[in-house]
């Protein structure tokens, strides 16, 4: 199940002069990224949640960024000391609370932190959904992206990557 997680790559054509871009969801670049990596995005840091309960992981953020001609999107930026740790104690837990069948109660979940601000849609119209349709992996982070959709999500992710200067060539 890993090594198909790893080797999952979401390929999206842009529209940039005919050029082609790809993303790739799981990055293995080994670059070490901390908070200050997102600076250049104008990324919003809102909430740091205790890291205890999550295995490996340095630290977690929940904050907004505002894709070019969007409103302000939700993200949460998982930090691990490195790649190798993301992919053997992160990945399974961003599975876990993300996507259509994302877990959504605190009972249902391994860590705890942060569960009421993954949830979306409507409380009180018994019509929660989870808010991050996917993530994505780049060096020695996990980023969970708000989205309706994987692909939603996933486009989310690629926009605060681009914006930062995260994983981007020349």
């Amino acid at each position: 199940m890993l090594v198909g997680l790893v080797a999952a790559v979401l390929s999206a054509c842009g529209s940039n002069g005919g050029a082609e871009t790809a993303f790739t969801r799981i990055n293995p670049d080994e670059i070490i990224l901390d908070l200050a990596s997102f600076d250049p995005a104008g990324f919003k840091k809102a909430k740091e949640y205790d890291v205890a309960e999550l295995p490996n992981a340095t630290a977690v953020y929940m904050g907004y960024f505002t894709p070019f001609d969007s409103q302000p999107v939700q993200y949460e930026v998982r930090f691990y000391p490195d790649h190798s740790s993301v992919i053997e104690s992160g990945v399974s837990y961003a599975e876990e609370v993300t996507g259509e069948d994302g877990l959504l109660r605190s009972a249902d979940v391994r860590w705890k932190e942060g569960t009421k601000d993954r949830r979306g849609g409507g409380a009180f119209r018994g019509q929660l959904t989870p808010l991050y349709g996917d993530f994505a992996v780049i060096g020695n982070i996990i980023l969970l992206c708000e989205g309706r959709s994987s692909e939603q999500s996933l486009e989310r992710c690629e926009a605060l990557l681009a914006a930062a200067g995260i994983g981007t060539e020349g």
